[in-house]
């Protein structure tokens, strides 16, 4: 079940809504129905897998209590560890073990595992909880539905973001949903639904449609168009996503953190890192970069450690080369900017920084997206122009049609900051109600438009939805 479904957005989604409010008041009965409809939710798609789930938050529960409980500190080191070899062997097998058995053994794989939804968003989820724990900067459950509601609450459980126990802790236990928080949660759902339907899915079905061509029949300016259609897809599937996600954990009094700050208006790859997927490289940094020494052992221990976290980032996103490649490409960017690139870009024209980053940023997506990594080098050499061949069967003009023409330009303009220029600071609900009909007519709007291209058309993916 995604959330651009019409079983999710016309059955589930209100159905959940009228029990959560029904019994408005009453926390403990509100947090049962969530966790039941995000078992129900999940079970939807997964079935039987339901099971690792719920496993999940089972030990981790478990491992959290008695790090809690324990006063010797050679007892937690040895919980935490196992806590850890736990949750990663979860994620190692249904991810990660036809990779590494193909790559160790050079045999494929007769039969692959089957990859969970969301295993490596609610496999991290159990890692903070028992870190954090141990660390002291969370405070164990009591409840164990508390921890289970946590690792299932629906709006994260698929796609992230990846939300900290201790920064919902206490919205476990009280939170309220004020008229503000409800207006702004359907908003928010609004904005990402339309990112999603209307540029993610208008995009995105020309970038595949270009990638799925022979070499042979791709010019270089084919393969930009597929380039620049992907880049914008996928930014506007995830963060369109992310906005769903925010959206309706308002809905249900939750605050979540944000996951994108408008990564394309970056300067540098290194500010692009601290826009894009904010819950990872956050969690990235203090799990993994941080543990291992940061920037406090050397600068030779600094780069090393940032090529091994996005390694690791690249891993992350799926169990094949081609990941592993991006990750350490723009890892190796990361390096020329602390030695000395970063300075030079500082003193620049600000429109030379955004030029440099989104070049870099595009051409990391073909590896990202292109998973035969000899078509990615046809490709990439398509985009440097060192091949240009082509039987010119296809041109732009096919593909660029009157609808395409202009998602590429909202989603380029909206790729960048742009409304800060008009909106005004002031919440929509406190404007006067001519201003606010009009507001609200333009949202419900959106969302009608949005219906109509979701009914009228069968592409609908969810990039993250297998990462």
């Amino acid at each position: 079940m995604v959330f651009s479904s019409p079983i999710f957005l016309f059955y589930f989604l209100p159905f959940v809504l009228l029990l959560y409010y029904l019994v408005r008041g009453n926390i403990y009965l509100q947090n049962i129905i969530l966790f039941f409809s995000s078992l129900l939710f999940y079970f939807w798609g997964e079935k039987q897998y339901v099971i690792l789930v719920l496993f999940s938050m089972a030990i981790n529960y478990g491992f959290g209590y008695f790090i809690s409980e324990t006063n010797s500190q050679l007892r937690k080191n040895w919980i935490l560890g196992i806590g850890i070899v736990s949750n990663l062997s979860i994620l190692l097998y249904y991810k990660y073990f036809d990779f590494l058995f193909s790559a160790f053994t050079h045999t494929p794989i007769q039969h692959s595992i089957h990859l969970p939804l969301g295993v490596s968003f609610f496999t991290f989820h159990g890692l903070t909880y028992i870190i954090d724990i141990y660390r002291r900067d969370a405070t164990a459950a009591k409840n164990p539905l508390n921890v289970g509601l946590y690792i299932l609450f629906f709006p994260q459980l698929i796609a992230g973001p990846i939300v900290r126990y201790k920064d919902i802790d206490t919205q476990l236990n009280a939170r309220t949903v004020t008229n503000e928080k409800l207006y702004e949660g359907i908003r928010r759902f609004i904005i990402g639904f339309a990112k999603k339907i209307c540029i993610a899915n208008t995009l995105g079905s020309i970038a595949d449609a270009i990638y799925q061509l022979p070499s042979s029949d791709m010019s270089p300016s084919l393969a930009w168009l597929a380039s620049l259609c992907y880049t914008l897809q996928i930014y506007f599937d995830f963060s369109g996503y992310s906005d769903m996600a925010i959206g309706l954990a308002k809905l249900f009094g939750f605050e979540f953190v944000e996951n994108f700050n408008f990564p394309y208006a970056a300067r540098s790859i290194q500010d692009f890192w601290r826009r894009w997927h904010i819950s990872l490289s956050t969690f990235f940094r203090d799990y993994v970069y941080i543990p291992l020494g940061g920037n406090r052992k050397g600068p030779f221990r600094v780069y090393l450690n940032l090529l091994l976290v996005f390694f690791l980032t690249g891993l992350w996103h799926g169990a094949s080369w081609n990941y592993i490649l991006w990750g350490l490409f723009h890892g190796s960017f990361l390096l020329l900017e602390r030695f000395g690139l970063s300075k030079l870009l500082e003193k620049i024209p600000k429109v030379v920084g955004h030029v440099y980053t989104i070049f870099v940023v595009m051409i990391g997506w073909v590896l990202f997206r292109i998973e035969d990594l000899d078509k990615a080098g046809e490709i990439l050499r398509k985009l440097f122009f060192i091949d240009r061949s082509s039987r010119n069967v296809y041109t732009p003009a096919y593909y660029l049609r009157n609808d395409v023409i202009f998602m590429l330009l909202i989603g380029i303009v909206l790729s960048f900051p742009i409304q800060k220029l008009f909106v005004r600071s002031l919440p929509v609900y406190t404007l006067n109600p001519f201003k606010k009909l009009l507001i609200d007519g333009f949202y419900f709007a959106i969302f009608l438009i949005s219906l109509s291209i979701l009914s009228a058309s069968t592409y609908n993916p969810f990039i993250y939805f297998r990462f």
